[in-house]
Order: structure tokens, then sequence, then C-alpha cells
């Protein structure tokens, strides 16, 4: 796909929405909900400050945005080369900026492949909290209380950002003793999240050759 061509020369105001071509309108605003939903999915804590001491960068990579190739691949690219330098970002271990870049590159494709009527995001939003609540709101009506030291807890804070991860790599990165407990223990999960959550698909999902993630109809957040 070719780079979206300006059409006027560009003078760049971050209280306005940057306008190349009708086709593509991505406002600030917009770039910067984005990003503060993935830092969180990301498990970056403090995302709200990181927005406001970077709203000039922010501004300059909205505008990068829309005139690079509007793919997943290209744009998480790009925000791993400029949202490593943003103040208050460097801290975070590269982990964290990768799989912030990852979720925020998916997100903003999304949104250029459904257009600007349509939502940024159509996932049901569910939050992990750090007591290992896993609701949606409002809580006190959808709650699974997980248990911080269960490996069902651990499962789902893995698998949060990451596409399918092998069974042996989810136990070794949490207390699973075998593979086989991993899988009874996300059988375990998709049935208590169904029930306490009240939603009708599975939370994680697996394939045959192997392997689980967060179901994409669901966008986990760290609290």
């Amino acid at each position: 796909m070719k780079k979206v061509a300006k059409t006027t020369e560009y003078k760049f105001n971050i209280r306005k929405p940057v306008e190349f071509m009708s086709t593509y309108r991505l406002s600030v605003a917009t770039t910067e909900k984005i990003l503060r939903l993935s830092m969180k999915s990301a498990g970056i804590t403090d995302s709200v400050q990181i927005i406001k001491h970077n709203q000039p960068a922010i501004g300059l990579l909205t505008k990068e945005i829309i005139e690079t190739k509007l793919e997943v691949k290209s744009i998480r690219s790009l925000l791993e080369r400029r949202t490593s330098k943003f103040e208050g970002l460097t801290e975070y271990d590269q982990h964290f900026i990768n799989t912030f870049a990852k979720v925020a590159a998916i997100s903003f494709a999304e949104y250029f492949s459904q257009g600007k009527t349509k939502p940024v995001l159509n996932q049901t939003i569910l939050h992990l909290s750090a007591e290992a609540d896993l609701y949606r709101e409002p809580k006190n009506k959808y709650c699974y209380p997980m248990g911080k030291e269960q490996s069902r807890h651990q499962i789902v804070k893995y698998l949060i950002g990451k596409g399918y991860q092998a069974t042996p790599d989810i136990r070794m990165a949490t207390s699973a003793k075998s593979d086989s407990s991993v899988r009874s223990a996300i059988m375990k999960i998709n049935a208590k999240a169904k029930h306490d959550l009240e939603i009708e698909k599975k939370l994680i999902e697996g394939r045959r050759t192997g392997g689980y993630r967060i179901n994409p109809e669901y966008r986990i957040f760290l609290k």
C-alpha cells in the first residue's frame, strides 16, 4: 500500500485532527487513547503521566503513523522506535515496551480498517486487579476472584498482550506442575469466567497445533 500523501502543507496543531486524506483521519486524542489503553494492558501503570509529558512527541507520532504503511508490522516497528524515547517510558524493561507496541499496533490497524465512523476497539473490556480479581464493570456484579498465588491467575496474567503461547512455555512461566495441569487450569478458568463474568465465549482459546491465547474478543487491562 502506498504512503498517504499530504494534500496541503502540513502545520501541526496537537489540539486539532491530523488530516492528510479524507479516507484516513487520525486525531492526537485518538492516538493518546490508544497509547494509554495499550500501556495499561502491558502493565505500564502511569500511562496518564507518560502521555501528559510527551504530547509534542505524540503529535509527531500521529503524523508518522498516518504516513507509514497501514499494517500492523509497520506500525509496530514505528511504535517501538518512537515510544522507547518517550519521557517516563525508558525506565521500563524492553519486554513491556515491545508488548505495549504490539497491542497498540493492532489497535491502530483496527482503527484504520474500520474507518472513522466505527469504534477503535470492539471488544469486551475486562480488568485484572493487583488482588487477582478478574472483573468487568460493574465489579460488584461481574467478578471472578482468582487468588493471587494460584496458577490460574498467573496463566491469565502471562497471556495478556501475547499471541498463542505454547503449553510448555505457559507451564514454565507459572506455578503449574505439568502441561496437563495447564490445560486443566485453563478449562477451569473458562468455566469460572463464563459463569462469574457472564460472558458468552471462552476467555482463553486454544488451537490444535498447541498453545493458548486470550480470546481477541476480550481485552484485559491490569489495574
